[in-house]
């Protein structure tokens, strides 16, 4: 079964979709080259609002890749493949 993942990038900050901080740089480039070493694909840009101009917003994507449970002795193992660099 494939499974997205998603996640944006804000300034220096990327999140998940639901808002939580996976995590903070102290330079935009860095948050950048770390997504990109980790698989994710930038998928969309969201521009500046123009009322309220700040920076944009950029959205990624990775997939997820769930096996099928397979049986090793008498315990099932479950197995997890992440596609992309790590």
């Amino acid at each position: 079964m494939v499974r997205w993942e998603h996640r944006y990038l804000l300034g220096t900050m990327v999140f998940t979709i639901a808002g939580d901080v996976v995590r903070d740089f102290d330079e935009e480039y860095e948050a950048w080259r770390w997504l990109e070493q980790e698989g994710w694909g930038l998928v969309a840009i969201e521009p500046p609002d123009p009322v309220r101009p700040g920076a944009c917003k950029y959205y990624f994507k990775r997939q997820h890749l769930q096996s099928p449970t397979r049986v090793t002795g008498s315990q099932p193992v479950s197995t997890t493949v992440y596609k992309g660099n790590r």
